[in-house]
């Protein structure tokens, strides 16, 4: 079956990259091998949910299979910002996730490329911010310089300093659930990357945070909302130097 550019030129004829090449998935590896022009790619969780799935066109995913295979390999930087261009393209032209699909994607990207490791929330708050960065200022101290009242004291489960409930996360409005990311990368790009321009620190710290950082459901929600989260609203930096100097004078 065709995924790819060749499947979103199909659907959209607007999508703004021509295929270079003819991508198929395939069920199984065969003799069959790519060419410059044609490239194989195996993927029997996406072939079979096709297969047993699809109404629209023989043998093509429908847009929002093709656009849940792109937000799944987001974990992996591969290509990244290409990938992370179209996801905000197809997402203006209306695609949906689905979710079962997306996790045994992920699943199987697992196996594929190699495991994708991420931060181990169980941690007590000192264990996790003092084994990730040696930084002057408690980080949850930073939290409360960019808002006296931190988004993410709402979503922390019951008796935990780090990890976080995706049923508290579900219950907020989607400005703060923004809210809630936005306050951890401002904190976490100031920690980590000092010396760079606030903008940029963001931009990396956020990827950052989606490839290894936030619980998997969390990530998933950024990607599918990236574009109102891609960019600062405020610099950051500013405001908790400001905020360290007020405090410590």
């Amino acid at each position: 079956m065709i995924i790819g550019s060749t499947a979103l030129k199909y659907y959209f004829p607007d999508f703004p990259r021509d295929p270079k090449d003819i991508d198929y998935c395939v069920e199984t590896k065969s003799d069959i091998k790519s060419t410059r022009d044609v490239e194989y790619l195996v993927n029997p969780v996406f072939y079979k949910y096709v297969a047993e799935n699809t109404l629209d066109v023989k043998g093509m995913p429908t847009i929002d299979m093709l656009y849940t295979l792109k937000l799944s390999h987001m974990f992996w930087d591969i290509n990244w910002k290409k990938h992370i261009y179209d996801i905000e393209w197809l997402k203006d032209k209306g695609c949906i996730v689905i979710e079962s699909l997306f996790y045994d994607l992920y699943e199987y990207w697992n196996s594929y490329h190699s495991k994708n490791t991420r931060s181990d929330l169980k941690m007590t708050g000192k264990e996790f911010f003092d084994n990730a960065v040696v930084c002057e200022y408690d980080h949850d101290w930073l939290h409360t310089l960019i808002t006296p009242n931190p988004t993410y004291k709402k979503v922390l489960k019951d008796g935990a300093e780090v990890d976080v409930s995706k049923d508290k996360f579900n219950a907020l409005s989607f400005q703060e659930k923004c809210d809630l990311v936005k306050e951890e990368v401002y904190v976490m790009a100031y920690e980590r990357m000092p010396k760079l321009n606030y903008k940029i620190a963001y931009e990396r710290m956020l990827q950052k945070f989606i490839l290894s950082h936030a619980p998997l459901w969390e990530a998933l929600f950024i990607l599918d909302n990236f574009k109102d989260l891609y960019k600062p609203t405020i610099n950051y930096t500013k405001t908790i130097e400001n905020g360290i100097k007020f405090k410590t004078n």
